[in-house]
């Protein structure tokens, strides 16, 4: 069934297109039953205004600057042309276009880093255009951003976990619950002696997330510090001895990529021992682990940004949110499979159906 327009409702109500459009607004012009007449024949015909029409006429009726409400800004923070090619910026830019598609608005890209650029030219640049809706990509490459831009005009959203000065509204991976969903995996199958190799900057970047729900959930508490080795690489000659002294039946990587280093390290003991994959990104089918989503929490920062410019909301927030994806589990070929009937051990809880996380 078509969607109702302004035109077919106008035409169904037997009155002109301004009235309607009056008549929606409560506008005083159009006496008191002819608004609610056209409202009640809007309720049953199913009629939605455009949000981007929505954030236009509010803006005109508090007098405020002219703004283009159907664009939204997707702003790169990643310097480096080569790495916005990785997997996680693929899909970011997939994910958030999709979903600004999906809300009737156009995602324009700019970059931050480009030659002669600053977050305040950047900032001028957008207002020049009337764009007040920004999403800044997640960035790999720097330790944290700093953003000086005329915020009382912009409404804003980051992707992923890099710090940010100011801090804003993001949207992320749920790194506790990924790592809470492989320990729950891993119990199911009947592994005893996990180990975790994890990057000491991603894990820092989680806010130390993934450390805490291995430790957590290990199940074995008084082996669970010890299970847990932290590196700035992944290099076999650092972690040899300390594997041998674990014996693990399972090791937690942070990518599939990991691997193929530990597997050499690990000589012929390798197809004996299980790998669960922290982020799965593009390796579907090789590993078992968890897949961030990250077209999803892509798509959550254009919500974010959404709601704002529907509020009529800018600025710097001063209760920033954060919408964390708890992403979902993939069943590749690096874990046993699970056994028939009953699962072993005892088991972590994690529903599918509580992917969203909103801390406030």
């Amino acid at each position: 069934m078509a969607s109702c327009t302004l035109t077919s409702l106008a035409r169904a109500a037997g009155l002109g297109i301004s009235t309607v459009s009056y008549a929606l607004r409560d506008s005083p012009k159009i006496s008191l039953g002819t608004r609610d007449r056209v409202k009640q024949l809007a309720e049953k015909l199913g009629y939605r205004q455009h949000p981007a029409v929505s954030a236009l006429m509010a803006h005109v009726k508090a007098g405020r600057q002219p703004r283009d409400p159907t664009k939204i800004a997707f702003i790169w923070t990643e310097p480096d042309a080569l790495k916005r090619n990785t997997p996680f910026h693929r899909q970011s830019i997939t994910g958030a276009r999709k979903r600004a598609q999906e809300r009737g608005y156009l995602l324009e890209e700019f970059h931050l880093f480009e030659r002669g650029m600053t977050s305040s030219r950047l900032s001028d640049v957008l207002k020049a255009r009337g764009i007040a809706g920004i999403v800044f990509s997640g960035c790999e490459s720097s330790t944290s951003l700093h953003l000086e831009m005329d915020w009382k005009f912009h409404a804003a959203a980051i992707i992923g976990n890099a710090p940010c000065t100011p801090e804003l509204h993001r949207a992320g991976y749920h790194h506790f619950m990924g790592m809470r969903r492989i320990m729950a995996e891993l119990d199911a199958r009947g592994y005893k002696r996990p180990v975790a190799v994890l990057e000491s900057f991603v894990n820092e970047r989680a806010s130390r997330a993934l450390e805490a729900a291995f430790l957590v959930y290990h199940p074995s508490p008084s082996r669970a510090r010890s299970s847990l080795i932290l590196v700035p690489e992944v290099n076999g000659r650092m972690i040899r001895v300390w594997l041998n002294r674990q014996r693990p039946d399972v090791i937690i990587v942070i990518r599939h990529s990991m691997i193929a280093s530990l597997k050499k390290t690990l000589a012929t003991k390798s197809d004996k021992i299980g790998f669960a994959v922290i982020s799965i990104e593009e390796e579907l089918g090789s590993s078992s682990g968890v897949d961030p989503g990250h077209e999803m929490v892509a798509a959550n920062a254009v919500d974010l940004v959404i709601g704002q410019l529907l509020r009529n909301e800018t600025g710097v927030p001063e209760h920033p949110r954060q919408l964390l994806f708890a992403g979902h589990w993939v069943e590749g070929c690096s874990l046993r499979q699970k056994p028939a009937g009953p699962a072993l051990g005892k088991q972590v809880s994690v529903s599918r159906g509580a992917d969203l996380f909103v801390a406030r």
